[in-house]
């Protein structure tokens, strides 16, 4: 499939610039883009690069101070572009709707038009499925468990039983939703087992990656609100609530209980103890752990995490700290010679 660069533009609300004619054949990275290729260059190294390369276009933010010779595409923001342009030329295969004769599906299943269920698929009983829903090969969803339009469930998926999946939600490969939380009680030097009766919802347009694990309730319902999109590798535990258009990316472990607002973002490897409330638009740096509540609008870092300037400061005066001890070592030597 090929594009003229006018075209492109118009769809990424953009200005052509030079040849508003040339034709596009498929988008690449800088370095490795041929002729008939779009890149995309988000600064003005980005740009000397483009310059030399093999790639025919690209597509350059339009407050740049000195604009490429090649043809170029000028957008507002190079990224919001690049997601309607690279969604152009995603050639996906096209998934015939209906029910694979290998998979295996329980009573009272309810499924919406246009959906797929694949080759050995495991579907539980009472379960209900949207239209345009696409379950790959080899997933689990539980009984009782409810998808809306549009869902994607990525090979080897796992939902557990009573899991609650909104509109246009993607779960990917190996990811478990509805996990028993890790409740337990100390029994005469034993554990016991508390009975983890409630489920997980995730409301519409979430985005769960691989090997993601969220824990259902205890009682009542494990929430991922709307818009969060959680990173691969990610624990989610028992009761949490996760606001909406959060970022989590990968390797986090938010314990039990723990509400974070909307609009946050949390670094990878982060840890986050129980029973904590994040507040809306707080950014958790990488590697932090948090102790205790946090207000709204923060930026926070290190463990214990503590505002980010000031974890900072700290760090810059601790790697002072070898030359002040060297210091402190040669004024009590000096001092004891007299």
């Amino acid at each position: 499939m090929k594009k003229t660069l006018d075209e492109i533009a118009k769809l990424a609300s953009g200005e052509a610039v030079g040849n508003p004619k040339i034709a596009i054949k498929n988008v690449a990275n800088i370095d490795e883009a041929s002729s008939d290729d779009l890149t995309f260059a988000m600064d003005e190294k980005a740009v000397e690069k483009f310059e030399s390369s093999n790639a025919s276009a690209a597509v350059v933010p339009k407050n740049l101070k000195k604009f490429p010779k090649k043809p170029h595409i000028k957008v507002p923001d190079v990224r919001i572009a690049m997601i309607k342009i690279l969604s152009l030329f995603d050639a996906k295969k096209t998934i015939q709707p209906g029910v694979h004769k290998s998979a295996v599906t329980g009573k009272n299943l309810k499924i919406g038009s246009g959906s797929s269920v694949m080759a050995f698929s495991v579907i539980g009983e009472n379960v209900e499925i949207g239209s345009r829903a696409k379950i790959y090969p080899g997933s689990y969803i539980g009984d009782g468990c409810v998808l809306g339009n549009d869902v994607t469930i990525h090979p080897n998926a796992v939902l557990y039983e009573r899991t609650v999946i909104g509109n246009r939600c993607v779960v990917h490969s190996g990811a478990v939703l509805g996990v028993d939380g890790f409740g337990f009680a100390p029994v005469n030097g034993k554990y016991e087992k508390i009975p983890q009766i409630g489920n997980v919802v995730l409301e519409d347009d979430v985005e769960i990656f691989a090997n993601t694990c969220i824990s259902r309730a205890t009682m009542g319902s494990t929430i991922i609100k709307r818009g969060s999109k959680i990173d691969n590798l990610t624990h989610i535990a028992h009761n949490c609530r996760v606001g909406e258009d959060c970022a989590i990316t990968a390797l986090v472990a938010v314990a039990g209980s723990t509400e974070l607002g909307n609009h946050v973002s949390i670094g990878g490897t982060s840890g986050i103890n129980d029973h904590i409330k994040v507040g809306d638009n707080t950014v958790i740096m990488g590697r932090s752990g948090v102790t205790k509540n946090i207000p709204p609008n923060s930026v926070i870092s290190g463990f214990p995490a503590q505002d980010h300037k000031k974890e900072m400061e700290l760090q810059a005066s601790l790697r002072r700290l070898p030359r002040l001890i060297e210091k402190v070592a040669e004024i009590e030597k000096n001092t004891s010679k007299k």
